[in-house]
């Protein structure tokens, strides 16, 4: 179901915003719908203008046809003000359900839902469908507990002191809850308390047990890419699915490392790729087919991860994008959050922009085009004057044309000093950049040169 686009007042400040307001709710078209009401930010919307945090009080009907569940939550205070009756007010809901569904669809539960009163009824019966049981709940109270009390310590030694009494307790899991504190509070408008969850998240990284185990994996697989990296360096640039090929079965008994190909050279994994394996296999010794095939199949697997964390990835980028055209102080949270600001995050801030100058909606385009002002001006705040004159020369039209800049701007800077910056660029690109790689390489090239 489409949420209704619709014009609220604040509570607060009494100033009009746009909100997308659910009062159907149908997991399998809108499973953000369903993020959000396990959140409880469903019709919540923090308001631009002042930040005040609105919840709309609404009817809602919950539909999940994956487990036959469909529920009726009506509040008390929205029947006795409307004047109707609850069953009116179900029948509009489900008369809106039914005309987004196909006929062949209709079950019988349909005609018979659930109710509930309130929000957290709602949530009761959608988490107990769900396999979520009172003990799941109540360790998540305690982590969030936890959470509050480290973040209430009145110095570094308390919070190590605690820390290190509740280790046991600070593990992935409590890292999963760190990190969605901070999101939700970031979403409300409230950059503070997140930055002190985030700052809280890095100081426990590097003090608890599970941090430290983490930090150790995150070291060892940086090597491990690092040695990828060597060995596709190796084959050059004129590297063909073939050589990609040998590479991956080089690595059949070392998950780790074809783990890494498959991340930094995820575009050679196509159709065209696993068709050539194919044939390979059949051509191979029979001997060893059912080793090939396993390799197939874990970088099937390892291609599925990828995808779905990149969608994540992109997800968030787009609310983070949300937040900065909706905010009327974009430049704080840029600051604050300069780490969102990624390859996936400027792709998508160019696809928007493109998008609305296409559909002609100027207002979108100009919100869109101060956020990307906003943005350069950020990251360019952040660069030293060689980082700058790097990145000028990594825009370049031509290697002559680089040559005049050396030239002409070059005599500005200390050679070592650019060149150590150059390094640090490569070294801080994305290896699976390849094009990139090899563009800081000439430009490398061309320092060394001077």
């Amino acid at each position: 179901m489409t949420p209704s686009n619709q014009t609220m007042r604040c509570s607060s400040c009494g100033q009009p915003f746009p909100a997308q307001i659910r009062t159907v709710l149908d997991v399998a078209s809108d499973p953000q719908g369903k993020n959000l009401l396990m959140a409880g930010r469903l019709n919540v919307f923090p308001c631009p203008h002042c930040g005040h945090t609105n919840q709309v009080l609404t009817p809602l009907l919950y539909h999940d046809a994956d487990k036959s569940l469909l529920i009726a939550m009506i509040p008390m205070e929205v029947s006795l003000k409307s004047g109707q009756a609850d069953e009116k007010i179900v029948g509009d809901l489900l008369n809106e359900l039914t005309r987004s569904l196909p006929k062949e669809q209709f079950r019988s539960y349909m005609f018979s839902p659930k109710r509930a009163l309130t929000m957290q009824g709602l949530l009761d019966q959608v988490m107990e469908a769900d396999g979520i049981t009172p003990d799941m709940l109540n360790a998540q109270k305690r982590r969030v507990e936890l959470i509050q009390s480290l973040l209430a310590a009145s110095s570094e030694e308390e919070l190590l002191t605690l820390a290190t009494e509740r280790d046991a307790e600070i593990d992935v899991s409590f890292f999963q809850t760190l990190s969605l504190m901070a999101q939700r509070v970031l979403e409300d408008g409230r950059q503070d308390i997140a930055m002190g969850l985030m700052n809280l998240q890095q100081a426990l990284l590097s003090v608890s047990s599970y941090g430290k185990k983490v930090a150790e994996q995150q070291e060892n697989q940086e090597r491990i890419v690092r040695e990828v990296v060597a060995d596709i360096n190796t084959m050059g640039e004129q590297a063909t699915r073939t050589d990609i090929m040998g590479l991956a079965i080089s690595y059949a008994d070392d998950e780790q490392r074809l783990q890494a190909l498959v991340g930094l050279v995820r575009g050679a994994f196509d159709a065209q790729f696993f068709q050539e394996f194919t044939q390979f296999v059949s051509q191979a010794a029979e001997q060893d087919h059912e080793k090939l095939e396993a390799v197939s199949e874990r970088i099937k697997g390892f291609l599925d991860t990828i995808d779905q964390q990149q969608r994540a990835q992109m997800q968030q980028s787009v609310q983070f994008l949300q937040m900065l055209v909706n905010s009327p102080e974009p430049d704080a949270i840029i600051q604050e959050n300069l780490d969102m600001i990624d390859n996936n995050f400027m792709s998508i801030l160019n696809a928007n922009l493109q998008e609305a100058e296409k559909r002609g909606d100027q207002q979108m385009l100009s919100a869109l085009q101060v956020v990307h002002q906003h943005v350069v001006q950020a990251l360019q705040s952040q660069m030293s004057e060689e980082l700058l004159f790097v990145n000028a020369l990594l825009g370049a039209e031509s290697e002559a044309q680089m040559q005049v800049m050396l030239q002409t701007d070059g005599s500005k800077f200390e050679k070592q000093t650019l060149i150590e910056t150059c390094i640090a660029v490569i070294e801080a690109v994305d290896p699976s950049q390849l094009a990139v790689h090899a563009r800081l390489q000439t430009v490398l090239d061309a320092l060394s040169a001077l």
